[in-house]
């Protein structure tokens, strides 16, 4: 879509839940065809991007230039003053996928402190169409896990090979078995790669519960009629074309 010779502008906030990430990921680099995407990132958005190593996708949907940035939470400072162009209109839509169970909760109750509720607020006193997926809702019943070690495939060697191997010092012994410190996992793969016993996983289906609370926030912010809520982040497309 275009509007005149010009592309349309999406601004894009990422929280800090990994759920829907990697989903999320695909529908941003297919829109990135047709619109400018400039990513407005929280501190803990920041963090999952690294762990799921997409910051390379990232880079590439983001490329930097002007309205194709990747703004940083981290680097904007208290104030958050990029959040200001929603007010300003400069962007045709604030799409925020995937808004962690903790965002919801903080558009529920109108708190601002985060790049991303930020930029939310802006946009809602500036009439630009927002349109979001909440990473906890019904019908979720599995998510992906970052990397792990599965300590019971692991077997315990004397001189464990992938501790050396990790670029970022991100494997640590613990009880003298090693994890992963994501704190510091920049989601490289390379000890998923290494293990020379498979121990290492990536992307692991788990069973999840939303709590009722959460469900609640969802529910609440479903009948917010400034808000567009979707349930999959592969109904982003066809929802922007609606409601712009």
């Amino acid at each position: 879509m275009k509007w005149g010779s010009e592309l349309g502008k999406i601004g894009w906030g990422i929280t800090g839940a990994g759920h829907l990430l990697q989903e999320t990921f695909g529908v941003m680099e297919k829109l990135a065809r047709t619109h400018s995407v400039s990513c407005f990132i929280s501190s803990a958005g920041e963090r999952v991007v690294h762990i799921y190593g997409l910051q390379q996708k990232l880079s590439e949907i983001c490329p930097g230039n002007y309205y194709q940035e990747v703004i940083l939470e981290t680097e904007q400072g208290a104030a958050f003053p990029l959040a200001g162009r929603f007010l300003r209109k400069t962007y045709d839509a604030l799409i925020v996928s995937p808004a962690s169970a903790n965002t919801v909760a903080k558009i529920i109750a109108g708190i601002t402190d985060t790049l991303v509720t930020n930029a939310i607020a802006q946009a809602e006193k500036g009439g630009v169409p927002i349109i979001i997926v909440p990473s906890d809702q019904i019908g979720i019943k599995k998510t992906r896990l970052p990397y792990v070690i599965n300590r019971e495939i692991c077997l315990k060697c004397e001189a464990c090979s992938i501790i050396a191997l990790c670029p970022y010092e991100a494997i640590v012994l613990s009880d003298r078995l090693p994890k992963i410190d994501l704190t510091k996992c920049e989601g490289c793969g390379i000890c998923l790669r290494k293990c020379p016993h498979g121990a290492v996983t990536f992307g692991q289906r788990v069973r999840v519960t939303p709590r009722k609370i959460d469900i609640e926030n969802v529910k609440k912010m479903r009948k917010n009629k400034n808000y567009v809520v979707l349930n999959s982040p592969k109904k982003i497309p066809k929802t922007l074309n609606k409601v712009l």
